[in-house]
């Protein structure tokens, strides 16, 4: 079966690609149709689909928000084709050529996706290329090695880990000078290039080559300094001056002081100040060499420039390991107010950098399928199958896969704060979004979960968040829960996911011009939350509350765009809808909402919306009454 269109071998690439192999049709039609209307779009990706189901079969499920792949269709992709049995040279010779090549569509949005994709598999396939030389260097398999070796060095020439393998072959096949003079020829590419150095353990395998007495190849990214952590440290760096001016250094000096501040209130992976590199810039020291020294697996370094009162900051956190930068922002604003900007900025860049680490870590855990996970390397996972859950509080499915990562968490650790705070998170979620029959123990026991948390470290801050939300929802007690959340922020002022927290129990304790400043800061903290939509849900109900329609309107329709399947966004987005006059969209929000939970009823809406102000229920059931929402 052939499939000619260059639209539906998109749209089959994005499914294959996407977690559970299912994307939103909104997201299909905008991405393959961006020059269309939304109806258009909409209307030209049933054709497609259609065309599709003609060549390929029964392979393809839709409903009315989402596509997938049929799980039961026996279609197979080779995108993702890697298992435990099978060996990394044989996954390797699935991808000969750059990764999606034949892939061709003239749309911006879906050029800016492929060319994220060919980044991350290319970066999938190194990670497997590598682990497969350190396994291949351990059992002396060179034809192995060179078999590895060539798709390495076709993604990246400088790859220090196919360097090393090559070194290794000719050093075992008697051609010393060989292996030298690879290490050479590489090092003066490195300083042409780069004004870079060989890594240190290159330098190391040369010098034992040299010295006839090669050691086992140690796994990618271990060094002995390191082992005196059990979690990958992240090195803070200094920030470059790129103005020149005395005051503009005083400017970034602060501004580093200020991230190492904030950095104080992030205790999921341990930290190196910048004071152990001598407060030196990125472009001061040679990155792999010196970081990798001090046992830092991710550094963190950035740069000023300042025109008049305006300032650009720009952040980049990169892998140790090879140098590659796994995100990089830019921040403006002025400095009328030195202070207030340094710490605004310093509490964006730490909240944005932590779900980066983390994600980088969980995919690299992901991939190598250790035989027995840590602690933390589990609860990792479970932040990784959070994000695959999606927008809102994601899904069922993922929720339970967590809860059953965390209990792993807890079999190794009965005294596993952070563990503990996750339990209370899952069933929360599950309370809140219908998942299960009994809710009220489905709560109990997040109440439960998060005072154990708090038993064990009361400066849990994530702990405090979560025992706010579990006495709102679950026992609809404000004070309390107004007082955890606070605590949350104090606790860690940096954390979006904290001024969420805060931010709803406000908003449903009668607050909503406090509840939008907490709201609001989320997005200032973290253009790219998470929980993107559950956080414009309160918005748009806060503005309600104020009568300012127009603005929940607008937070309704930017909330509804991103997860068009979220059910608690789509009762919030058809009450603010109706309120506002809008009665096309509410009926299509409940139409939608119908959909993702058939459910649906008023006892639902009253006894799972914990509204101090008995008006402020009222006017969230009034809506959804006018949208037809009750039937």
């Amino acid at each position: 079966m052939t499939v000619s269109s260059k639209r539906s071998r998109a749209l089959l690439a994005a499914l294959a690609l996407a977690p559970e192999n299912r994307v939103a049709r909104q997201t299909l039609a905008a991405m393959l149709w961006p020059d269309r209307s939304e109806s258009q779009a909409k209307a030209s990706l049933r054709q497609e689909l259609s065309a599709l189901r003609r060549v390929l079969g029964e392979v393809l499920e839709s409903d009315a928000s989402c596509v997938c792949l049929c799980p039961d269709s026996g279609l197979q992709t080779d995108i993702w084709d890697i298992r435990e049995d099978r060996p990394s040279g044989q996954v390797m010779d699935l991808f000969r050529g750059d990764p999606l090549e034949d892939l061709d569509l003239a749309s911006e949005p879906f050029e800016e996706w492929l060319a994220e994709q060919r980044r991350a598999l290319r970066a999938h396939l190194t990670d497997i290329a590598e682990s497969g030389l350190d396994v291949a260097a351990r059992k002396g398999d060179w034809s192995e090695i060179e078999r590895l070796v060539e798709p390495l060095l076709r993604m990246d020439p400088l790859n220090e880990k196919a360097i090393g393998g090559l070194m290794r072959v000719a050093d075992a096949k008697g051609r010393k000078h060989d292996a030298l003079e690879l290490f050479e020829t590489h090092a003066r590419k490195l300083q042409a290039d780069y004004q870079a150095e060989p890594s240190i353990e290159l330098t190391a395998l040369r010098d034992e080559i040299a010295a006839n007495r090669l050691a086992p190849v140690m796994d990618r990214g271990h060094r002995p300094e390191a082992a005196i952590f059990e979690r990958p440290p992240v090195l803070l760096l200094g920030f470059e001056n790129l103005g020149g001016g005395e005051e503009d250094n005083a400017l970034a000096l602060g501004l580093a002081q200020e991230v190492r501040t904030s950095l104080c209130y992030w205790r999921w992976f341990p930290v190196i100040g910048p004071e152990a590199v001598g407060w030196k810039t990125a472009h001061e020291i040679d990155l792999r060499r010196d970081a990798a020294a001090l046992g830092a697996a991710y550094a963190v370094s950035g740069s000023l420039r300042r025109a008049g009162q305006r300032v650009r900051i720009s952040v980049n956190l990169s892998s140790v390991t090879d140098g590659s930068v796994l995100w990089s922002q830019h921040f403006d604003g002025t400095i009328e107010d030195v202070f207030d900007f340094e710490e605004q900025v310093s509490r964006s860049i730490v909240a944005q950098i932590e779900p980066e680490v983390a994600r980088a870590e969980a995919s690299r855990i992901a991939q190598r399928r250790p035989a027995d996970l840590s602690s933390w390397q589990l609860m990792l996972r479970a932040g990784d199958s959070e994000r695959r859950g999606g927008e809102g509080y994601g899904t069922r499915e993922t929720n339970e896969e967590q809860k059953r990562l965390v209990a792993q968490v807890l079999e190794k650790d009965p005294d596993h704060s952070r563990a503990w705070s996750w339990l209370a998170k899952c069933h929360w979620r599950e309370t809140l979004m219908g998942w299960v029959a009994d809710r009220d123990a489905a709560m109990n026991a997040s109440i439960d979960a998060s005072q154990r948390a708090l038993d064990i470290n009361p400066t849990d801050w994530e702990a405090r968040a979560y025992r706010a939300l579990t006495l709102l929802f679950g026992r609809w007690d404000h004070d309390p829960a107004e007082f955890h959340a606070a605590e949350a922020v104090r606790l860690n002022p940096s954390s979006a996911m904290a001024r969420h927290g805060y931010g709803c129990v406000l908003e449903n304790a009668g607050n909503p011009e406090a509840a939008l400043e907490q709201l609001n800061a989320v997005f200032r903290l973290d253009p790219n939350h998470p929980n993107t939509a559950g956080v414009l849900g309160d918005i748009s109900t806060c503005n309600v509350m104020l009568a300012r329609h127009d603005e929940a309107v607008q937070a309704a329709r930017r909330m509804l765009a991103l997860a068009p399947g979220y059910s608690r966004g789509l009762q919030r987005a058809a009450s603010a809808f109706a309120l506002a006059g809008e009665d096309g969209l509410a009926r299509e929000a409940v139409e939608k909402l119908f959909a993702a939970q058939p459910d649906f009823s008023e006892d639902y809406v009253r006894s799972t919306y914990p509204f101090r102000e008995a008006e402020h229920l009222e006017m969230l059931v009034d809506g959804l009454r006018r949208a037809g929402a009750f039937r």
